[in-house]
Parts: C-alpha cells; sequence; structure tokens
C-alpha cells in the first residue's frame, strides 16, 4: 500500500478511501473482532452479598442468565479475561481469578466461581483512579477524555468538544494487575462524535498496553461494543 495513503494528524491515523472519517461504523469503526472462547462455559457464581447466580454460554451468539436467554457479544481484553455485553448490562469474566463481576439492575456485582480453587472476587477501586487523565481515542477524530478527581466523580468531555468538561459520576473495579473496570454516567450528548442520547459508558481498562474494552449505552439505540486506545497527554 502507498505510504502516501495514510493519513496522520492530531486526531490520529487513518487510511483514506478505507475507512475515511469512520462515518460508516461511527464510534465503533475500529472495534476489536468478537471472541467466542466462552461459548459452552457455564458459572455458577456467589457473592458475598449472599445473592447467587447461573451464567451459561450456550454458544457463539445466545447465553443464558438467571435462566433467561439473550444475545451477547464478548471482547477478549487479556488473556483468560473478557467483556460481555448483554440484554443492556455487561460483566466481566477473569478466569485467572475465577471472578465475575456483572452489572445487575444497576447495581455492581463482584462475585466468585463457586467450588474454583482460590478464587478472588474483584473489589471496588476507592480512591486509586484519583489523579488519572486521558484520553481514549475510538477511532480517527473520535474521543472521550477522562479525569478523574475524586473517588466517584471524574471529569469527562468527547471530541470535537473535548475542552468542555463536565463532571460526571463512576464507579470503578480493580481487575487485578493493570486493570480497571470503569462504569461512568454522562450526559445526554449533541454535535458530538458519542450516539445522541448517550448516558452511560462503561470500560474495562488496561493500563499496560493502554487498551480500553467495553460499551457505550443510551435512550433509542441498542448498547454499542467499543474498543479504544490511550492517548495520555490531551
Amino acid at each position: 500500500m502507498n505510504r502516501n495513503t495514510y493519513v496522520w494528524d492530531d486526531k490520529g491515523v487513518y487510511v483514506k478511501n478505507l475507512c475515511n472519517d469512520g462515518s460508516k461504523y461511527g464510534i465503533t469503526q475500529y472495534r476489536y473482532p468478537l471472541n467466542y472462547e466462552l461459548a459452552g462455559e457455564k458459572f455458577e457464581l456467589a457473592c458475598e452479598c449472599g445473592k447467587e447466580f447461573t451464567l451459561e454460554f450456550l454458544c457463539e451468539k445466545n447465553l443464558r442468565f438467571e435462566g433467561a436467554v439473550y444475545p451477547y457479544e464478548a471482547l477478549k481484553a487479556g488473556p483468560k479475561l473478557y467483556f460481555v455485553l448483554f440484554n443492556y448490562t455487561w460483566a466481566v469474566v477473569d478466569l485467572n481469578a475465577k471472578a465475575v463481576t456483572v452489572n445487575i439492575d444497576g447495581d455492581i456485582c463482584c462475585t466468585t466461581i463457586k467450588g474454583a480453587e482460590g478464587a478472588a472476587a474483584h473489589t471496588f477501586a476507592g480512591d486509586e483512579m484519583v489523579g488519572t487523565k486521558l484520553g481514549w481515542i475510538f477511532g480517527y477524530g473520535r474521543m472521550l477524555t477522562q479525569d478523574f478527581i475524586g473517588e466517584d466523580r471524574v471529569k469527562a468531555a468527547w471530541s470535537p468538544k473535548d475542552e468542555k468538561f463536565a463532571e460526571n459520576a463512576y464507579r470503578a473495579v480493580k481487575i487485578g494487575g493493570p486493570y480497571y473496570l470503569v462504569d461512568m454516567k454522562t450526559d445526554t450528548l449533541s454535535k458530538v462524535c458519542a450516539p445522541f442520547f448517550t448516558d452511560h459508558v462503561v470500560l474495562l481498562q488496561d493500563y499496560d498496553r493502554c487498551m480500553a474494552f467495553g460499551a457505550i449505552y443510551g435512550k433509542g439505540f441498542e448498547p454499542m461494543a467499543v474498543t479504544a486506545y490511550a492517548r495520555f497527554s490531551y
């Protein structure tokens, strides 16, 4: 391919005539391929609060959670670590720690796989995110910036208005190693790279490879699985 085909500027790099500006697929333009390694797995989950759940991956397309069947999408974030999007919610399946963290009706439940030796549930991150400031780039000219200013508050903005920050609520879970799960609320947006009515973003953030895997939620559209890479100065 002729090197003149590549374009680089302060918004990132893209290939002319192939991806153009990402308008065809929007914020999912450069999402990693879906992963199917969990197909056939079944997990009995226990939370320290006493609740128990069953999560079964029936095939490459559908899973069963608490007796109901839903289509799902899975992104592989690391060795034996997966972000799973289903039924307007999400789960982080961590086969290294034998743990699954799942959002149930707005509550984050940190569970372990019952009977698994050495299972250790994920824990809430407290103030560990404070002081972290970065931009997540979803594709050419498409970025979310985050500046964690408190244990539950983050200043965030979307391109192309990334100089106009809003203070949003968030929750963070320490997954282990370089991984943190950040569940962030965001305001209804217009004229930015996020879909209109976006109100919720969840990202499994890898601070070794500077990558993130997660989903965008909002009113009027189906949740979208996304992949991003980090820019630490913006």
